[in-house]
């Protein structure tokens, strides 16, 4: 066994969720306790970042495109997934403008919102391709959401809330309403409740 290879790839894993938490209490010590409403600022702002990223970074530019594909088309392989050993390179533009614009005291508080929020995305889109989830849960709902997504790549692009695909008019739903024409939402309408549970646990790749 190559324990340094394993040690590498635990790290490409799991490492966002050491170095993330130490991160945010770093940021935020910077922007002190006076500024905690507005670390709630940056996390709900999150929610708006995940999505634009989501839905048109890694679903219409190229080069983004192509590395998501890979998550689509094997959900279940861990290495077809983000990187923990990129995350700096992603994260570092952004604390750079939002610090950059706001100072650093308010800035500091801003961004670790935002990792806040970027750790609670890694967390739950980890849960729902790899945890088995018992229906009846909100875990459960979010997964079913998600798991619609990789079946219908033009919905559904909210991870940790689907609040922007409701104000966007992107959310669909095993049984899509008629404001969803496309032929792959056509699909969805017609396909029983049974049928598409079971196929969501074979895209989940884990036991629902």
């Amino acid at each position: 066994m190559n324990w340094s290879a394993d040690w590498v790839r635990w790290i490409r894993h799991f490492g966002d969720f050491i170095t993330i938490p130490i991160a945010i209490l770093i940021f935020a010590s910077l922007g002190g306790l006076a500024r905690l409403y507005l670390v709630a600022a940056g996390l709900a702002g999150w929610t708006l970042v995940e999505y634009l990223m989501h839905r048109f970074v890694f679903h219409h530019i190229p080069v983004s495109r192509q590395l998501h594909q890979r998550h689509h088309d094997n959900p279940s392989d861990p290495d077809s997934e983000r990187s923990s050993l990129s995350t700096p390179l992603v994260v570092a533009p952004f604390a750079l403008l939002v610090i950059g614009s706001a100072g650093v005291e308010t800035g500091s508080s801003i961004f670790a919102g935002l990792l806040a929020g970027y750790l609670m995305f890694i967390a739950v889109h980890y849960a729902v391709h790899r945890w088995p989830i018992a229906p009846g849960s909100w875990l459960y709902l979010v997964k079913r959401r998600h798991l619609i997504h990789h079946r219908n790549e033009d919905c559904n692009f909210g991870v940790t809330t689907d609040f922007w695909d409701v104000v966007f008019r992107t959310r669909c739903t095993t049984h899509a309403n008629s404001d969803f024409h496309t032929p792959d939402r056509r699909k969805q309408r017609r396909a029983s409740s049974a049928t598409s549970h079971s196929s969501l646990e074979k895209v989940s790749g884990s036991p629902g």
